[in-house]
């Protein structure tokens, strides 16, 4: 008889894997403090009015996001995370939409 081990991960190991790659998405898409934003309405009612909404909490229109109804814009994080997720609207790293130079 061959004593062949076969390798069974222990569920400890693999809710830690779970963790770090959920983290390294997170880190991915979390918007930075100061620069290029990814705006996503996430309802119908979100994407009326979206620009104004961004323009009057100090955004500055960039372009249009890689999604239909997403705006690329460069603003402070701080200033419109609040309102803008009041109004139904995530806030992404530009990198998480696939927003690079070709887009600007």
């Amino acid at each position: 008889m061959s004593s062949r081990a076969s390798f069974r991960p222990s569920p400890l190991l693999i809710g830690q894997c779970i963790l770090i790659l959920f983290g390294l998405g997170l880190l991915y898409t979390i918007p930075p403090a100061q620069g290029r934003i990814l705006l996503v309405p996430i309802t119908g009612q979100a994407r009326t009015g979206l620009a104004a909404e961004a323009v009057r909490h100090g955004a500055r229109l960039v372009s249009a996001g890689p999604w239909t109804g997403s705006l690329l814009v460069d603003g402070d994080r701080a200033a419109l995370s609040g309102p803008l997720l009041r109004h139904g609207v995530l806030l992404l790293s530009s990198q998480a939409g696939g927003c690079t130079e070709r887009f600007l």
